[in-house]
């Protein structure tokens, strides 16, 4: 299921920092398909989709969605 932007996120949205894909594959040290590989996965955020589902659509990740991921990820592989 796409996330859409409706009006009742309108104050939301004025607050939030939309991050790249490119940039998220940079700060984890994956490739950009992995990313999506982990959305489909269901394993990492869904991106929030601007415009028609085309080949050039535009897609950006909330930036406190991968905050809440990274602090639900295990610190210690022992957990």
């Amino acid at each position: 299921k796409r996330r859409v932007m409706t009006m009742s996120h309108s104050n939301e949205w004025r607050d939030q920092r939309y991050v790249k894909i490119g940039e998220l594959a940079h700060k984890f040290g994956v490739s950009k398909s992995t990313i999506y590989k982990w959305v489909n996965e269901r394993s990492f955020p869904k991106p929030i989709v601007f415009g028609e589902a085309k080949k050039n659509t535009t897609v950006r990740w909330l930036e406190t969605d991968i905050q809440e991921w990274l602090d639900a990820r295990p610190r210690d592989k022992h957990d």
